[in-house]
């Protein structure tokens, strides 16, 4: 009995072990680890950093016009330059009567143009005439009005603008020495709006240049000299310098910030002496343009 009873357990023992033997597959299963599952490549969309446009520096401006939207960026800039530039880029006329204009710091961005007029001619009297355009007869910006101007006057503006804009693509059309002699001939031009642009254009050499740093410090319209300091730029003679230095205690602050910024941007450092008193000058515009002008001759 015993006998038959080991005989029967070693057969069943042995069949077990048989058993075992014969599936290797799940202890293998077990003993190796699970691979790791490797997700398909996902593609993504590159981030995109948000780029700032850059501010101009000083007495300068950037102004883009771009499926009706209008970004203007001005940096210290007088107000009626800043207006002028917007209008030959948007092709209407400007006219304006006797405006205290400012030097002003602006970053606009408006849809549509009259939009963005609105919030620079804010502290003004102003009015904007749309009118029919000569090829697709859609409404358009013709014009605007700063400023009271009576109905005559209005009319007298607008032939001189159209006169003035004739007379400036006409020198343009001249060659490189015509125009510089055109330009000198208009630094005299009994219009305000023609001796500023004249200013701009004259290369300061010569004549012109005592030209130019007369009507910095004499000609009636503060257009005019802040024109002539642009011009006093473009130039290394010293006695430019002199000029600017002596401009300092004109009674129109956006004057006093032009000279300011051509001193900055000429770089002479004996001028940051005559700087200093413009920290404490009554007009706020001044003050910054002093200490930024200070901060980089230093």
């Amino acid at each position: 009995m015993k006998l038959i009873t080991r005989l029967i357990l070693t057969c069943g023992l042995t069949t077990l072990l048989t058993a075992c033997d014969s599936n290797p597959g799940t202890a293998q299963q077990a003993a190796t680890p699970a691979q790791p599952v490797v997700p398909a490549d996902v593609v993504t969309a590159p981030v995109v950093e948000p780029t700032e446009r850059p501010f101009p520096p000083a007495g300068k401006s950037a102004i883009e016009l771009s499926s009706g939207t209008v970004s203007i960026r001005a940096n210290q800039v007088y107000e009626l330059d800043l207006l002028n530039e917007l209008a030959t880029l948007a092709d209407f006329q400007l006219l304006s009567g006797d405006v205290d204009w400012k030097t002003v710091t602006v970053d606009i961005e408006a849809q549509p143009l009259h939009a963005a007029l609105g919030e620079l001619l804010q502290h003004y009297p102003y009015e904007i005439v749309y009118a029919p355009d000569e090829d697709t007869q859609q409404e358009v910006l013709s014009e605007v009005v700063i400023g009271k101007l009576s109905a005559v006057e209005i009319t007298a503006s607008k032939d001189t603008a159209a006169a003035n804009k004739t007379l400036l693509k006409d020198i343009e059309a001249l060659s490189e020495d015509g125009q510089q002699q055109a330009y000198i001939q208009q630094l005299k031009n009994p219009d305000t709006e023609i001796r500023a642009a004249a200013a701009k254009k004259v290369k300061p050499v010569g004549d012109a240049f005592y030209q130019l740093t007369d009507m910095l410090l004499k000609d009636p319209s503060p257009e005019v000299r802040i024109a002539t300091t642009w011009a006093l730029e473009m130039t290394d003679d010293p006695l430019a310098v002199e000029a600017l230095v002596k401009c300092l205690p004109d009674e129109n602050p956006a004057v006093v910030v032009g000279c300011i910024q051509s001193l900055d941007f000429l770089g002479d450092e004996t001028t940051v002496q005559y700087l200093i008193p413009m920290l404490t000058h009554d007009d706020e515009d001044v003050r910054s343009a002093a200490a930024d002008a200070i901060k980089s001759l230093q």
